[in-house]
């Protein structure tokens, strides 16, 4: 036996050898051979259980593999560079990020930005609080002997020479302007814009980077902008082939124009973020395929695609391996294709019925 099955769509390919099957609904066939190749020989068949299952149809894009965030530290102190990171390296709180006349410059974490000395008798402020809350995450003080708050007190001087002392600075209580630099976490070094033995005035980058974070960023065609969903699970295709999930974390609202003539585009960005940071192994920076949800169905019966027969008097449908020979077609109306299965629906139909399949 022979049958059209459907390629893409409601589109159909010959499968077998040189003949068409076209089924009508009561179970009999009609069959038209190519021009000399013999009719009559049947395909090899087997059987597999119409399921019930969720499907979900992907729309792939491309996308680049990264990290998050972009950042720039620049110099706050007059002086020398001493020291500086590798490109690549990672930089967490507490760690030097570079030294100025073999003074270190610590990395601790926050979102406000050194802007004054810090010191007893200064006025309140968010600068404190992070500070405060810093040395309480470095363990040289616990919130019961120092409050975390906006005020520098006593406790905090304690706390700071702590700190000092444990990081080979001079232990003066005081944590001048330059002698650490606040980013919201880890800082993955990705250029040196400084070199060692030069000079590095207040406000001149000395390094560039970004966070820990594995991300694909998509610039995704505006006309499917309403495909992605903050939330949403996507499936990311790494240049091994191997697929792993992610997340959809943030998504544009601005389409903005990427190309220049014809070749241009409005484009949104979307940023996915790995769920399984480590299946991305020792990559850096990659080009990758991010496949976004475009529909989906939950709980449909469905068959593969090559189960479905086209019926003479027109529609399809599929032919149940019930002992019968050669079997009873029963009409099926297709739903959504994904992944190499289609939703169907129709009488006498349900959750393991046996239906014939081309052999694998």
């Amino acid at each position: 036996m022979r049958r059209r099955v459907l390629a893409l769509g409601l589109s159909v390919a010959i499968v077998g050898s040189g003949g068409l099957l076209v089924a009508s609904s009561d179970g009999g066939s009609t069959e038209s051979t190519a021009a000399g190749q013999t009719a009559g020989v049947a395909s090899a068949t087997s059987s597999v259980a119409v399921s019930r299952m969720d499907l979900v149809a992907r729309t792939e894009v491309d996308g680049t593999l990264g990290y998050a965030g972009r950042f720039s530290v620049s110099g706050q102190m007059q002086g020398t560079v001493t020291a500086l990171p590798k490109a690549g390296a990672v930089i967490e709180r507490g760690q030097a990020l570079y030294s100025v006349d073999n003074r270190p410059v610590t990395l601790l974490y926050g979102d406000v930005p050194a802007w004054r000395r810090l010191g007893a008798g200064m006025a309140d402020g968010p600068d404190v609080r992070q500070l405060e809350q810093n040395l309480v995450a470095l363990g040289h003080a616990t919130e019961a002997d120092m409050p975390v708050d906006e005020k520098f007190t006593s406790a905090t001087t304690a706390a700071v020479r702590r700190w000092q002392k444990a990081s080979g600075m001079e232990e003066t209580g005081v944590v001048e302007l330059g002698q650490a630099a606040f980013l919201p976490g880890a800082l993955r070094v990705a250029e040196l814009k400084a070199e060692k033995g030069s000079q590095a005035p207040p406000g001149t980058p000395v390094i560039t980077g970004t966070s820990t974070d594995r991300v694909v960023q998509v610039d995704l065609d505006a006309t499917k902008q309403s495909l992605a969903k903050v939330g949403d699970k996507v499936d990311v295709k790494l240049p091994d082939g191997k697929t792993t999930p992610g997340t959809i974390t943030a998504v544009g609202t601005v389409a903005q124009t990427k190309g220049q003539g014809e070749s241009s585009k409005r484009v949104v960005a979307v940023t996915v973020a790995l769920d399984e940071p480590g299946a991305t192994g020792s990559l850096d920076q990659a080009p990758v395929k991010v496949g976004i949800t475009s529909d989906s169905r939950k709980g449909v019966l469905a068959v593969p695609v090559n189960a479905l027969l086209a019926l003479a008097e027109g529609g399809y449908g599929v032919r149940v391996v019930d002992g019968t020979i050669p079997g009873r077609i029963i009409a099926v109306t297709p739903g959504l294709f994904a992944r190499g299965m289609v939703e169907v629906s129709g009488d006498g139909l349900s959750d393991g019925t046996q239906v014939e399949v081309p052999a694998s």
